[in-house]
């Protein structure tokens, strides 16, 4: 009777809306029930137990907004005070972009600068109070001050502190905040790596949590940048930071954690499509009275909750996740190894940088030729080359993102370049269509064929003593299909490869 009637119904649709948008509907809905339902059933795959802290432990947790060290961290921060570690708590933004909880909490639909600052700092209040109840003392949380909504903007465009960044919610370009770890912070990228390198030169930590680098909230992947950018540069300075031990937790992936509500009692799960990548996931498990002390704290966000408590209490679970990256590197090759024609032979034996989820969103789903399956990196004496392989063919009606961020780990590197050689930062953007655009043009090779895209850089541009970040976009129109976030890569130079005879 049920499957008469939803035939009946999709005729009638198809009758007025047409054959091809009903089976384009019907089509996402699919894809969207396998989506929930894998999520769903995921927690059912056993993971390894992380380890727990220890006494002598010092511990860092970098969240963007206030809030996220509860939902990613609420656990392990209370674990590691019963065990007596040592711990801080850095928060990047106050969280003063979010309009729509400055409007929920101020009753009103015209939301001023001002009520943004009073907003942000009603959410610290939040934060000290939930870590409070986690067993965080209000001296061991430091406030950093920078632009909600605009940490993957330092990122990407304003890194240099010549070019400051206007936040749209404060109308500042400097922290507003009297109590930002430096005083009117300006909005820029140096200033929020220098900041974080202080922080951890001070607290010298055995362990860094940080967001996962696919999580789909841009202040998060843009604060692992930020993070991962500034130890590698200490690692090569200071020579004694290598021994950190770091780790990412996952907050915005679609429509994770599922089920969503109050599940105190049932475990937390990544998403099934990041299970199956190359992250290393890890469950935290907690006592009971810690789960119901992290319950009370996520609680302890009153203007969060108001506007979306089913997401926050989510997070209140048996247990909290915790994920380990490999050491990605740029394989060196011997001239000529790698010929720029989108045919994939000559990368046989080289292994890729990022492994990509496929099919874990709806658009993703519906415009295959944007789903992002993996990236590659190699390099020669002349040039950086770049694979990017997708679930389907490329298609012509899919605008293809390759960024590119380069950092000098190096003092040496930085203090042998010349005011007139630029800055110890590189920024590059590569935008393609096939089959004919390609922006920039210049000193750029490209090709495609099927679902591969390659192409060449001079290599020159970026140093071999430095960090890369990859990132991969494609977009369908305006409309983001699928977003590979940043990921760290060593350029370091390794065992030059030799193509198979």
């Amino acid at each position: 009777m049920v499957r008469k009637q939803l035939r009946k119904t999709l005729k009638l649709a198809a009758s007025v809306l047409g054959f091809a948008l009903v089976a384009t509907i019907a089509s996402a809905l699919v894809i969207q029930f396998r989506i929930r339902v894998a999520n769903d059933w995921q927690q059912y795959a056993p993971l390894p137990e992380a380890r727990q802290p220890a006494s002598d432990d010092r511990i860092i947790v970098f969240a963007p907004h206030c809030d996220d060290e509860t939902l990613g961290c609420g656990g392990l921060l209370a674990a590691a005070r019963q065990k007596g570690a040592r711990v801080r708590v850095v928060i990047v933004t106050n969280g003063d972009g979010f309009r729509i909880g400055a409007a929920r909490t101020f009753n009103t639909i015209r939301v001023t600068p001002s009520m943004c600052i009073k907003y942000a700092n009603r959410r610290q209040r939040e934060t000290l109070s939930a870590l409070r109840t986690l067993g965080v003392s209000a001296s061991s949380v430091t406030f950093l001050g920078y632009p909600d909504r605009g940490i993957n903007a330092l990122w990407n465009d304003y890194f240099s502190s010549e070019r400051l960044y206007l936040s749209h919610a404060t109308a500042t370009n400097r922290s507003p905040y009297s109590n930002s770890y430096t005083p009117q912070a300006p909005y820029c990228g140096e200033s929020l790596i220098a900041d974080i390198q202080r922080l951890i030169r001070a607290e010298n930590p055995t362990d860094v949590y940080l967001p996962h680098p696919s999580d789909n909230h841009s202040d998060h992947y843009a604060t692992y940048c930020f993070v991962t950018a500034a130890i590698a540069q200490l690692e090569s300075d200071d020579g004694d930071t290598g021994q950190i031990r770091m780790h990412t937790y996952l907050v915005h992936r679609g429509d994770w954690p599922v089920p969503r509500g109050d599940h105190l009692n049932e475990p937390l799960a990544p998403p099934h499509a990041l299970a199956k990548g190359d992250t290393r996931w890890y469950s935290f498990k907690l006592s009971e009275d810690i789960a119901k002390a992290k319950r009370q704290a996520i609680r302890c966000y009153k203007t969060q909750t108001a506007v979306e408590k089913g997401f926050l209490i989510s997070f209140a679970r048996k247990n909290e996740l915790f994920g380990n990256l490999p050491t990605r590197r740029v394989t060196s090759v011997a001239n000529g190894v790698i010929q720029v024609d989108g045919r994939t032979d000559d990368w046989n034996g080289i292994t890729p940088v990022v492994i990509d989820a496929v099919g874990d969103f709806l658009v993703a789903g519906l415009t295959k030729g944007g789903d992002v399956r993996a990236v590659y990196l190699s390099r020669d004496d002349k040039y950086l080359y770049i694979r990017a392989d997708f679930l389907r063919r490329l298609s012509k009606r899919v605008t293809y993102t390759v960024n590119l961020r380069w950092i000098s780990r190096s003092n040496a590197v930085r203090s042998a370049r010349k005011p007139s050689d630029g800055p110890v930062t590189e920024r590059r953007s590569i935008a393609l269509k096939p089959p004919h655009w390609c922006n920039p043009r210049s000193s750029t090779a490209w090709a495609y064929k099927d679902n591969v895209l390659e192409i060449a850089l001079p290599s020159a541009q970026f140093v071999s003593d430095g960090v890369l970040f990859v990132q991969v976009t494609t977009r369908l129109g305006r409309v983001l299909v699928d977003n590979t976030g940043w990921h760290k890569i060593t350029c370091q130079q390794t065992k030059t490869y030799q193509a198979p005879s």
